[in-house]
């Protein structure tokens, strides 16, 4: 959002808008300071649009603003941003916690142009704004993303811990005590929830989501049978990096017989699930050089997903039972004290049944991808 510092300069741009592509070679090589590789999503390379194709849009503007921060100004009347968003906009110094300011100079964002970036929890200022129901000066705090929230609310901020968000895409976020450095440039890197911790995050795309499509449609539960009857579906990504998510896979369900029968396809979904998780979980331990000691599954698709996870992965899981950890989060981030998860262990399945085909969907999504994607423009 761009704003003149009393009202908004046109429509906010959302976050899937992807008219920043043409900039995408720009702002290459700076995955060692911002913890980005570029994508037409982040807020930078839509900034640079708006430059070159609203000068005078840009040229009115004194300040830029996420969402996040937007709300906040509305709310408060203050301007900051939230470090973690400047973060996911590609637009900071991961390892120094503020904006990339350098950087941004170089590609013609002025610094005066910027809010000051306060640490995930940090008080803002008192409700001044009309209509929620709340008494004026209620002290109105900082958040942080989505999946931070969640991992703080189950759990998630301890060393070898990765929090599995299984929504409507599926976020795959380990912590860390310092901002990895991936030579292969592969998760993004932000801040976290705590101001000695940083979020290492992939994801594995939207594969719950076409679960939940054929479960609507079809109204079948998983077959329960490994393998699926032979069946392949390529619903998700195993890595996350700028190659996968710039040539993209496309939906597919391979090895259909006259014989298969609708709880087959459910099962299928189900394991195209557990398998990208399972794919992101190792990418994640390679970055960080280390086995992954627990996974919380939290999130609108736990409960379906943890158990095949835990057999696809060979390990237990933990399972956030209430998939409120992003309501417990706020209350921890705002109080500073942890509220407890209510989490359940999912014992260890036998992965066995599950290496043939899980290899058969690594053959599938990179042959897909090859073969049958086209790059984005």
């Amino acid at each position: 959002m761009l704003t003149d510092g009393t009202r908004e300069l046109g429509t906010g741009v959302l976050n899937s808008d992807r008219r920043g592509a043409a900039y995408q070679q720009l702002l290459r090589g700076r995955y060692r300071l911002t913890g980005h590789w570029p994508a037409p999503e982040l807020t930078l390379p839509k900034l640079l649009h708006v430059q070159q194709h609203e000068p005078a849009r840009w040229a009115s503007a004194t300040r830029v603003l996420f969402v996040h921060d937007w709300l906040l100004w509305r709310l408060t009347g203050r301007e900051v941003t939230g470090v973690d968003y400047a973060c996911a906009g590609g637009m900071a110094d991961v390892a120094r916690r503020g904006w990339a300011s350098d950087m941004l100079a170089d590609v013609g964002v002025p610094p005066e142009r910027l809010a000051p970036v306060v640490e995930a929890g940090t008080p803002v200022g008192g409700l001044t704004a009309a209509g929620f129901d709340l008494p004026a000066g209620t002290p109105v705090h900082a958040g942080p993303g989505d999946t931070q929230l969640a991992a703080l609310g189950a759990g998630g901020l301890a060393d070898g811990t990765v929090t599995v968000v299984a929504g409507s895409s599926t976020p795959v976020q380990a912590a860390a005590g310092a901002p990895p450095m991936d030579p292969l440039e592969h998760p993004w890197v932000s801040t976290h929830a705590a101001p000695n911790r940083w979020a290492v995050e992939t994801n594995a795309g939207y594969p719950g989501t076409m679960a939940g499509w054929w479960r609507r449609l079809a109204g079948v539960e998983p077959s329960g049978r490994p393998g699926a009857g032979g069946l392949s579906a390529v619903t998700g990504a195993p890595e996350w990096s700028e190659r996968a998510w710039s040539i993209k896979a496309p939906v597919s369900l391979l090895g259909l017989r006259p014989d298969t029968e609708p709880a087959d396809i459910a099962q299928a979904l189900a394991e195209a699930h557990a398998y990208a998780v399972r794919g992101n979980v190792a990418d994640l331990e390679r970055v960080l050089g280390r086995p992954v000691e627990s996974v919380v599954v939290t999130g609108g698709a736990a409960a379906p997903l943890a158990p095949l996870l835990a057999a696809v992965l060979g390990r237990p899981v933990r399972l956030d039972r209430g998939g409120l950890a992003a309501g417990r989060g706020g209350v921890a981030l705002v109080t500073g004290r942890p509220v407890g998860a209510d989490l359940a262990v999912v014992p260890a399945g036998d992965p066995a049944p599950y290496a043939a085909p899980y290899q058969r969907y690594l053959r599938a999504w990179s042959g897909l991808r090859e073969q049958l994607a086209e790059p984005d423009r």
